[in-house]
């Protein structure tokens, strides 16, 4: 599968380019239901542990955003719980990981 809608493609790119730049683990790019764009990164501390989603949806859900079109994932596969957190807030939100081998998967 791959990604044909433009915005979904600059999502796969902003999350991408975000891996390679802040040297992640996990990036996710994030469109909401005004069109605006978040990227978070994984973050990993002794004390605090966040899938990549769960920070772009924390940062879109701050600004207030109220629904969210679409969500790209790179590098680790996001975990269910943070799949299941943009379900939550719009289950008909498209949600794809792009494996290591540059294949893309809906989830």
């Amino acid at each position: 599968m791959s990604l044909s809608n433009s915005e979904d493609i600059k999502l796969h790119t902003l999350a991408k380019s975000s891996l390679h730049r802040n040297n992640a683990q996990q990036c996710a790019a994030l469109r909401d239901g005004t069109g605006r764009t978040h990227i978070g990164s994984s973050v990993h501390l002794t004390s605090l542990h966040l899938d990549a989603i769960q920070v772009a949806l924390a940062m879109a859900l701050s600004s207030g955003a109220d629904q969210i079109e679409a969500v790209v994932v790179v590098g680790n596969k996001p975990l269910e719980s943070a799949v299941s957190s943009i379900r939550e807030i719009s289950p008909l939100a498209a949600i794809w990981y792009a494996h290591d081998d540059g294949s893309i998967h809906s989830l």
